[in-house]
């Protein structure tokens, strides 16, 4: 290889110092064995990447180049060793989380920072998915925990879980739809003339499933709770929301909750691991994560 890391510190610290003499008592090498490495690289590269201005040593162009991108290849060269090491000792390079979109991530922010803190070296790698996306995700190896994976635990024994609370759902509609203004319980066979607002299963491997959409109904596909809640507010469709994520817009006015002939029932959420997993960093988030004050506040208001 014609770049080394050695040659790489060399010009950088000639460039600092301005000249041979100064930089080989930084380096503790003569100022010949500076020289040497200097047009080494040089006749290598094929250009000059200083130029001398009386006594001094001043960058050409390619050389401001050549030592701004040194600078950050010594940065990673140095973190490419401390991470090595610390996997070498058993700490993972990334840690990966899928949480179910019916959750809050607000009470994460302490955890993330401190996790950072406790494992600068292992990469933190957050996604949202829906409805069984959660468990496809586990199942398909996309993530090593799986937070709020609903209705029931799937039948693998490489895969461990554990409850971790109840979603109540409510039939809401905003005040200026035309449904809130008909007479209580609603039928289906009324419902299925509006459009439902539904949230994607991001399953791949799993069969995808609809949270709530009637037979011959029209579907209104978004891609989270924020838009859903949203476009329910404005009166663009209908649909079952949590309770959790629906009281703010319930508690003024926004949201309008009727009674239905078929409501929903409650969805269990679990908390679901890879068995096989028992390095630091996972072992840690698990901990965090079967705490009851996160998982109440996971089940909070949408941040």
């Amino acid at each position: 290889m014609v770049i080394t890391a050695d040659a790489i510190k060399v010009v950088i610290v000639i460039a600092r110092c301005g000249s041979f003499a100064a930089a080989s008592q930084e380096l503790h090498k003569v100022p010949s064995a500076l020289s040497y490495t200097l047009h080494k690289l040089e006749d290598a590269l094929g250009v000059s990447l200083f130029e001398r201005q009386g006594k001094q040593l001043v960058l050409t162009e390619a050389g401001y180049h050549f030592i701004k991108r040194g600078e950050l290849i010594l940065g990673e060269l140095g973190s490419l060793e401390d991470s090595t090491r610390l996997i070498a000792m058993g700490v993972e390079p990334a840690i990966r989380l899928s949480f179910n979109n019916i959750l809050s991530l607000a009470p994460l922010t302490p955890l993330l920072r401190e996790c950072e803190s406790l494992f600068p070296q292992t990469e933190i790698q957050l996604a949202i998915d829906v409805h069984d996306g959660v468990w496809d995700a586990l199942l398909a190896k996309r993530a090593d925990i799986a937070v709020g994976a609903p209705n029931q635990v799937i039948a693998n024994s490489e895969i461990g879980a554990e409850p971790m609370g109840m979603v109540e759902w409510v039939f809401a509609v905003s005040p200026r739809h035309p449904v809130a203004q008909l007479p209580q319980p609603l039928t289906e066979r009324t419902l299925r003339r509006y459009p439902a607002i539904c949230i994607r299963d991001t399953s791949v491997q799993l069969k995808p499933k609809e949270a709530w959409l009637l037979r011959g109904q029209k579907a209104l596909q978004v891609p989270d709770f924020h838009s859903k809640l949203a476009l329910q507010a404005e009166g663009v469709g209908i649909g079952f929301v949590p309770r959790h994520f629906g009281q703010p817009l319930i508690d003024d006015g926004r949201l309008q909750v009727m009674t239905v002939e078929s409501p929903k029932q409650p969805t269990p959420l679990f908390l679901a691991w890879q068995r096989q997993h028992t390095r630091p960093c996972f072992s840690w988030w698990l901990r965090q994560l079967r705490d009851p004050a996160l998982q109440q506040g996971l089940l909070g208001p949408l941040g």
